[in-house]
């Protein structure tokens, strides 16, 4: 069981104030940190990645063949408190294909939700394999009670074609049109992307200026965020982590924060670890 105590301790070195990067160098840099392989590494993947298909999709309304087969076990604390537990099982969690994972904040207008974890998959059969095996440790390391669900691809190209995110069992899965293949071909011969850093590690782990060992100093600051994020919806669970009374995010609206569901007592928030 990762406790409450666990994650003081393992995150009590954060930095009070976020740090110091320009408004032009935070501008559209992600709030998650990734673990295992990048995606764009993944066998038969784009060298763009996530971004070069969100790309396609933003320019065309063309959902990329490639994530047809894309599948994420969603991961979704209740607190921000379970998310620093939601990453630190990540970076212990073994996978046979050290399946890409991560840690966000949800902040995009149209998604719901707050806090998310995902690991992708490729393919139904094997996101249905991670599931159960994140159900079982989300429910021994975290709690029984923090929902774990399996999705398809990004929920962007859900809200344009609704049939995209229906997969259950028995139902019948949308598939690729052909004649969208036209429009990717032309998308990669007059577009250049580089290898997609969005969806990986940035930098390599190591130990930063900012004195938090094993984390790059944007792994620091994405934290930071969610710290702040947590004070702004109204998630006082952050105050055992930053030990003080953190300022909103300007412009940031959810929809309000409904935390733990008080239905019994969580095993999670114990200070005792199970052997």
């Amino acid at each position: 069981m990762i406790t409450d105590q666990d994650v003081v301790q393992l995150f009590g070195n954060l930095p009070r104030t976020l740090i110091g990067f320009s408004d032009a160098e935070i501008a559209g840099k992600p709030r998650q940190i990734f673990r295992g392989i990048p995606g764009s590494q993944w066998k038969d993947a784009h060298p763009g990645g996530c971004a070069r298909h969100m790309e396609v999709f933003k320019k065309f309304e063309v959902i990329p063949q490639y994530c047809f087969e894309c599948y994420k076990v969603l991961v979704e604390p209740r607190t921000v408190n379970e998310l620093f537990k939601l990453l630190v099982l990540f970076e212990k969690m073994a996978l046979p294909l050290d399946n890409t994972r991560k840690c966000m904040v949800e902040s995009r207008a149209d998604c719901s939700g707050t806090y998310k974890g995902f690991i992708y998959c490729r393919g139904m059969e094997e996101g249905n394999e991670v599931r159960k095996l994140a159900r079982n440790l989300v429910s021994e390391e975290i709690s029984p009670q923090v929902p774990v669900t399996l999705k398809r691809g990004c929920s962007e190209y859900a809200h344009v074609y609704p049939g995209y995110a229906r997969i259950k069992p028995g139902g019948v899965l949308m598939q690729y049109r052909k004649d969208w293949q036209v429009k990717e071909d032309f998308f990669d011969k007059n577009f250049v992307f580089r290898p997609d850093v969005a969806e990986g590690n940035v930098d390599t782990p190591e130990v930063n200026a900012e004195g938090l060992a094993g984390y790059t100093p944007w792994e620091v600051f994405c934290m930071q965020y969610w710290l702040r994020y947590a004070a702004t919806i109204g998630d006082t669970s952050y105050l055992a982590i930053a030990c003080m009374t953190l300022p909103p995010i300007p412009g940031l609206k959810r929809p309000p924060f409904r935390g733990m569901t008080p239905l019994k007592k969580d095993a999670g928030s114990s200070s005792k670890r199970k052997t």
